[in-house]
């Protein structure tokens, strides 16, 4: 009943999303700073089991403990790039890294102008709120910045907008100026409201102004809500808080906001970054391993640390208590996560160093912050809606944060936008339904090396970062460390049963040979260069797909409906489909609000650069295999032809044109192209080719001896049509 639902809402469009308003859940996203994937019990600490081995000290997190008993674990799910403004930068878009337009280590780089979590939840009639840290706003002042928070799609903020305020978790006491001379600290929409936060530690700050907002909003809105809830911690600072977390939760225990400047929240009095957890002020550890000898004090930086924790365990319990107290527990979806990976830091004039071996935040899986083995990428993840996601359940489905966009899309009763390179996790966490399988893939620049931790695998210890690329297929990760070209190898490694990453597959068979090329090939297809952000990729030509079963044409699935954008048709049930010459708007099934999908394989007669023409009458969208080309929706006007120039090669390549027609004006989109050895023109329905299942073709033959494990989600080959078919036995 609940898939039915969302597919009708999304079929019949926005007036019946509007009538049903009241089924659809709020969503709260909490995402933390530097929280690695061993950070949580559930996850690893509990593993460690302190009281018996005295020599693996351990904390604990007993509320996301519970939080996960009452929920899904996602074990295999992937933030974005292990920094963490490219992860959010990505995360907010719905676009992987080969798509973001914040990449590397650009921090404070505004968020592009474009589809956001925010604007698609806000236009199926969500209020939007951001609370915490952002980092992604742009250069200038509060009200100057291109990327601020009010001009991507959310209604409210109240945070840190500079990165460089993150790194301090009080922003009163420890703030200074940012990497562009602004001032850190907080604001309030576009107004700067430091100076009243003496005392305010960040996370109690960010965690009573969530709860007040909550409190406030619901006695004035019926509308649904989408929170982003940025905690600052554990990352940069060790700074702990100033007193206990008080006592009980919700409306009536906790955190509260007062409002007062001076007292703005309810711990803002005592000593700042004075106070440790009692389970942790004296704790010791058996250092050298050996139970005859005397154990040691924990160092101050791990006792911080755990403190810092333990303040997020409690800060998340208060906030879902608050949802009971408000009756909007059962209708609330909660996601709990972390930017990027453990990181071994000190912050801007942090007094301690974080080393995360002491507790192992990296879990049993190697890698930390700015590194893509496993614990640099994969981020313990925790998914709450009573009723609806299953208790104590575990996934091991590969997702990654661009699939949150689709999600809640869905989840809102809307298709995602076809820019998203997501896919909805509503059938994993609903468990029910089928999932469509997620493209993981991570490109990040940074210099140094992978620490040479006894922990790592020999292999990855000390490994040159440099350029680095991960790609997952077939179930399988490919990954990179200073790639110098195209042609460099992949090492291959299956993550679903070898999660440290301690066997290297690649050329182990000839299976291995060849999802070593389709490897080289796919991260290819599915990116696009960004200006200022320089792989050594860029400029290699994409390759084709190998396909026969190709005659003439092109295959079409009309849609009907009101359309805000040009929208994922995967997620759409057609009226009808077939097959025309080109991208022919006649075949549409009646005059106006209608959508078409176009589907089908550009046949290049030579290897070299091509600039692709595209004019559509309202909105459309523009994919060569996965790479995103040509974005004629969001800001887009009308009639307006827009370019775009890609490398290559000789071959068929397959296309996807999303369009969509809505009231005003005739029905018009229209493909041309120029490339080596001939000028601007239509392309011509020759080059325009479409799968024909019945066509003939030679047999082509698999190796049968691999080995070949999936991943737990189905793993299917999409063509260019968007048919799924079963992969061929290995």
């Amino acid at each position: 009943m609940f898939r039915r639902f969302l597919v009708l809402v999304a079929f019949c469009g926005a007036a019946v999303v509007e009538a049903v308003a009241a089924e659809r859940p709020n969503i709260l996203f909490i995402l933390t700073d530097d929280l690695g994937y061993g950070d949580i019990g559930v996850f690893y600490q509990n593993s460690r089991d302190f009281s018996t081995n005295r020599d693996k000290p351990a904390f604990a997190t007993p509320k996301l403990d519970t939080m996960a008993a009452e929920g899904l674990q996602l074990r295999r799910h992937y933030c974005s790039a292990p920094v963490c403004a490219p992860s959010r930068a990505s995360l907010l878009l719905g676009v992987h890294q080969g798509h973001a337009n914040v990449r590397d280590n650009h921090f404070d780089k505004a968020l592009e102008n474009n589809h956001t979590l925010a604007s698609v939840l806000r236009q199926a009639g969500y209020t939007t709120v951001l609370i915490g840290k952002y980092g992604l706003q742009g250069s200038g002042t509060a009200v100057n910045q291109p990327g601020h928070p009010l001009r991507r799609g959310f209604d409210y903020f109240y945070g840190m907008l500079a990165h460089l305020s993150g790194h301090y978790h009080y922003p009163k006491e420890c703030g200074g100026t940012d990497d562009q001379g602004q001032p850190t600290g907080v604001h309030e929409n576009y107004t700067n409201v430091t100076s009243g936060l003496a005392k305010c530690y960040s996370t109690d700050l960010f965690t009573a102004r969530a709860k007040r907002w909550l409190i406030d909003d619901r006695a004035t809105n019926a509308q649904p809500f989408f929170m982003y809830l940025g905690l600052t911690a554990p990352h940069a600072r060790l700074d702990v808080p100033t007193q206990a977390y008080p006592a009980g939760g919700g409306t009536n225990g906790g955190l509260h906001w007062l409002g007062t400047p001076g007292t703005m929240i309810n711990t803002a009095s005592g000593t700042v970054n004075s106070w440790i957890h009692p389970d942790y002020a004296s704790a010791t550890y058996d250092h050298d391993h050996n139970p005859a000898t005397t154990e040691i004090a924990w160092p101050t930086y791990a006792k911080r640390h755990a403190t810092m924790m333990r303040r997020i365990d409690d800060a998340v319990s208060d906030i879902l208590q608050t949802l009971k107290d408000l009756n909007l527990d059962a209708n609330t979806l909660v996601v709990f996560t972390s930017d990027n990976g453990p990181h071994n830091e000190s912050g801007t004039g942090g007094s301690y160093t974080q080393d995360p071996r002491f507790f192992g935040s990296f879990g049993s899986i190697d890698g930390i912050k700015r590194d893509t083995w496993e614990a640099g990428l994969r981020v313990p993840t925790l998914v709450r809606w009573p009723g609806h996601v299953p208790t104590g359940a575990i996934s091991m489905s590969a997702s990654q944060f661009h699939d949150w966009l689709p999600t809640f899309a869905e989840l809102a009763g809307l298709p995602a936008p076809a820019r998203s390179d997501g896919v909805s996790l509503v059938p994993t966490l609903i468990g029910n339904g089928t999932q469509r399988t997620s493209t993981i893939y991570a490109e990040y620049y940074v210099s140094g090396s992978t620490p040479t931790y006894t922990e790592f695998e020999s292999a990855h210890r000390g490994a040159t970062r440099n350029q680095e690329q991960v790609i997952h297929l077939d179930g399988y990760k490919g990954i990179r460390y200073s790639v110098a070209n195209a042609t460099n190898d992949f090492r291959i490694y299956d993550t679903l049963n070898d999660p440290k990453e301690t066997t290297n597959l690649a050329g182990t068979s000839d299976f291995f040979v060849n999802l070593q090329q389709r490897m080289k090939d796919r991260v290819l297809q599915v990116r696009r260069p960004l200006s200022g952000v320089a792989r050594p990729y860029d400029s290699t030509l994409i390759p084709p797909d190998v396909e026969a079963h190709l005659v003439a044409g092109l295959d079409y699935k009309a849609y009907e409906g009101t359309f805000s954008w040009a929208p994922d048709f995967a997620t759409i049930v057609p009226v009808t489909s077939g097959t025309c010459a080109g991208l022919d708007p006649s075949v549409r099934t009646r005059e106006d609000n209608i959508g078409l999908l176009y589907t089908g394989y550009l046949s290049v007669p030579a290897d070299g650069t091509y600039t692709i023409y595209l004019t559509a009458d309202s909105r459309a969208f523009l994919r060569i295999h996965d790479a995103s080309v040509i974005d004629a929706d969001f800001g887009y006007a009308g009639g307006t032809e827009i370019s775009a120039t890609i490398n290559l090669k000789a071959g068929r390549h397959a296309i996807r044109l999303a369009y969509v027609h809505g009231t005003s004006g005739t029905p018009a989109v229209s493909l041309l192209w120029s490339g080596p050895g001939f000028a601007k023109q239509a392309v011509p329905a020759e080059n325009l080719l479409r799968y024909d299942p019945n066509a003939t073709v030679t047999p082509k033959a698999f190796d049968d001896s691999a080995s070949t494990p999936r991943d737990t989600s189905a793993v299917i080959d999409v063509l260019a049509n968007d048919t799924p078919r079963e992969c061929p036995a290995i």
